[in-house]
């Protein structure tokens, strides 16, 4: 009897876990409520949305008609193509500037490169040659009788010049960008001649002046009248 027991007992128990096993194995099979998708991770964090309001802020670039432009769009149009932001804001004298600027920086840039590569290949060339007397140890005519210190030392001058000449056009860049963001925040700025300054008398008392033993003193007031 007490045999019996223990074998449906313990019968009882292997059915219980292998039960257990299947529910386990038919979880992971199926998918539950709280699985999460790629497709539904990428709308959750709005992937599509913004990169529709990106595309939209794109072509109001070039559709909008509206007769102050915004300081935001202005960056934007004059990253795109300098001067675009000066042309939105009405200051199209500011156009020959920017492109005046950009062609003078190309100007100093060409000059500088050019003659530092002439006198990079001097100073190849007289490197190569150390045993030629300084008569003779040149390669362009015109650097006959300079020291070599003295071609080594110009060499780095036009190479400085020029990186120069190049960071200075990147910051011509970012300035004539600043210059319409300035332009567009600032054109809804009253400055007609509707503006009026006054000034009258006024009495200053400071906060302290009961407690300490300050008496209050005269003063002038400036009001600045916006009409």
């Amino acid at each position: 009897m007490f045999r019996l027991v223990v074998f449906c007992a313990f019968f009882l128990m292997f059915l219980r876990v292998n039960a257990q096993q299947m529910d386990t194995i038919r979880n992971n099979n199926k998918p539950t409520k709280d699985t999460i998708t790629v497709k539904d991770a990428a709308k959750e964090i709005g992937f599509k949305d913004k990169a529709r309001d990106f595309t939209k802020e794109v072509g109001l670039l070039f559709r909008d008609t509206s007769e102050l432009q915004n300081p935001r769009k202005a960056v934007l149009r004059s990253a795109i193509l300098p001067g675009w932001g000066q042309i939105r804001n009405r200051k199209w004298w500011k156009v020959p500037l920017v492109y005046g600027g950009f062609v003078g920086l190309g100007l100093v840039y060409e000059f500088n490169q050019r003659y530092y590569k002439e006198l990079l290949t001097e100073s190849q060339f007289r490197k190569a040659n150390q045993n030629l007397p300084l008569d003779s140890r040149f390669k362009y005519e015109r650097y006959k009788g300079i020291s070599d210190d003295q071609i080594y030392n110009a060499k780095d001058f036009y190479r400085r010049n020029r990186d120069l000449t190049l960071y200075s056009t990147f910051g011509f860049y970012l300035l004539q960008m600043v210059d319409a963001y300035i332009d567009a925040k600032l054109a809804t700025f009253d400055v007609s001649d509707d503006l009026s300054l006054k000034i009258k008398p006024s009495v200053y008392a400071p906060v302290y002046a009961n407690g300490g033993g300050y008496a209050p003193m005269p003063a002038l007031t400036l009001n600045l009248k916006f009409k």
